[in-house]
């Protein structure tokens, strides 16, 4: 097997990176995995390990698959109040936020947000999970909701490390992992992390 080819190179990585973060990604040829064999391998049991499958019309399967793994972010609203785990759940510890669950939710996207390489699927680099449906009441106002006696959080999103994205069409796996510069942190040191993590 050949040694794996890593994107942007380091050049392209540090332009990328100055404004704050950049996707770093590999390709392999996918005609011996599929997402379900690929998440048991990759762990389906860790906490924050993830499948979800497009679909088309509601019958038919989309281009993609993506599996998203260790994340080092989770946001939730939990009674009515936004707390984030920057140790994904591997920190149970969640600290409450300042800000009320829209104001929160908006500064997570915003520190979150990574631009996608053109040509790259859109799901390379996020949040995922979800709103649920009593998110709205933080919106606009409406009458008491229903009880809720799993104790659900009313939204959960997770920010994943690595990314595998199948793609039906090429029949390829990407590999995707964002890379944000800490402190003290070289961009050529970001890069190698992001390489290793792949």
């Amino acid at each position: 097997m050949s040694e794996a080819v890593f994107w942007p190179a380091l050049a392209e990585f540090e332009t990328a990176c100055a404004g704050g973060g950049a996707l770093v990604w590999t390709r392999r040829i996918g005609d011996l995995e599929t997402p379900v064999s690929a998440l048991l391998k990759l762990g389906a049991q860790k906490p924050g390990t993830f499948l979800l499958e497009s679909v088309e019309g509601g019958a038919f399967r989309g281009r993609y698959s993506v599996i998203g793994l260790k994340p080092d972010l989770v946001w939730r609203v939990n009674n009515g109040r936004a707390e984030i785990s920057r140790g994904g759940f591997a920190d149970a510890s969640f600290r409450p936020q300042r800000d009320g669950p829209l104001n929160s939710l908006r500064k997570v996207l915003e520190r979150s947000s990574l631009a996608i390489p053109e040509g790259m699927a859109p799901m390379a680099a996020g949040l995922f999970g979800y709103l649920g449906y009593d998110f709205v009441r933080f919106i606009e106002k409406l009458p008491g909701g229903a009880p809720d006696p799993l104790a659900t959080p009313e939204a959960l999103l997770v920010r994943p490390t690595c990314v595998a994205i199948f793609d039906s069409v090429t029949g390829e796996i990407v590999l995707a992992t964002p890379a944000r510069k800490r402190a003290g942190q070289s961009a050529a040191q970001a890069h190698s992390a992001a390489c290793a993590r792949l």
